[in-house]
């Protein structure tokens, strides 16, 4: 089933790496896969994810689970469905962008990063308000959350969000415009790599600098969006 999956999701390896690396990572159950589309739940975040060639397979597959609270879609033409299906109302829509090279990338700034404590919850979620605060705390308690320091100073974090793709970039804001964000990402782009992962990126379809960054720092971003469904 795996064999299969990936298969199917290398037709278009930008759009959905994030159901190859799960695969990858050994944190996706595959639940479907042919020659005409992928299910998946994985397990860290309890996304379910889907790929489909047609809206007949989609309402199949869909129709399939018996409920779902996280869904990521891959085919705009399933959202209503989805949402309708499942009582589910919010979207959002992101480019996902890839590091497809080998190399690490030079980080240019002297940042001192490591990895966050528990402790640091408040000045986290002071700052980053796209996740509830127990997530972050799950997140920070599993080490997925990096801090990066300047003179004894934190100035901004990242991290892997639970599904594995790098995010929670956030630089406080006296701390802007000085390569920063560059450099948090540059190093969890890094450390992707020394894990063996594929690094890649999500960002909502409107958000037109982080779009820049993902370019300027060697990803390749997708030509469609995927949408989050919750």
């Amino acid at each position: 089933m795996k064999s299969r999956a990936i298969e199917y999701l290398n037709k278009d390896p930008l759009l959905y790496m994030g159901m190859i690396e799960p695969i990858n990572r050994n944190t996706a159950k595959v639940l479907y896969a042919s020659t005409d589309g992928v299910l998946l739940k994985e397990q860290d975040s309890g996304a379910y994810m889907l790929a489909v060639e047609n809206y007949e397979k989609g309402v199949q597959l869909i129709d399939s689970l018996t409920e779902c609270k996280l869904l990521v879609l891959h085919q705009k033409y399933m959202v209503d469905y989805a949402k309708n299906k499942f009582d589910l109302n919010r979207t959002q829509y992101c480019f996902q962008a890839v590091y497809t090279s080998k190399d690490s990338i030079e980080i240019e700034q002297n940042l001192h990063i490591k990895k966050l404590e528990v402790n640091q919850l408040e000045v986290i979620s002071e700052h980053y308000k796209m996740l509830a605060k127990n997530d972050v705390e799950k997140l920070l308690k599993e080490g997925k959350l990096y801090g990066g320091y300047k003179a004894g100073n934190l100035v901004g974090f990242v991290g892997n969000h639970f599904e594995g793709s790098i995010g929670l970039l956030e630089v406080f804001p006296k701390y802007r415009k000085l390569g920063y964000g560059s450099a948090l990402e540059s190093f969890m782009i890094n450390n992707n790599l020394k894990e063996g992962f594929t690094p890649f990126v999500q960002i909502l379809e409107d958000n037109i600098k982080s779009i820049a960054l993902q370019k300027k720092l060697g990803l390749q971003v997708s030509r469609d969006t995927l949408i989050w469904v919750y």
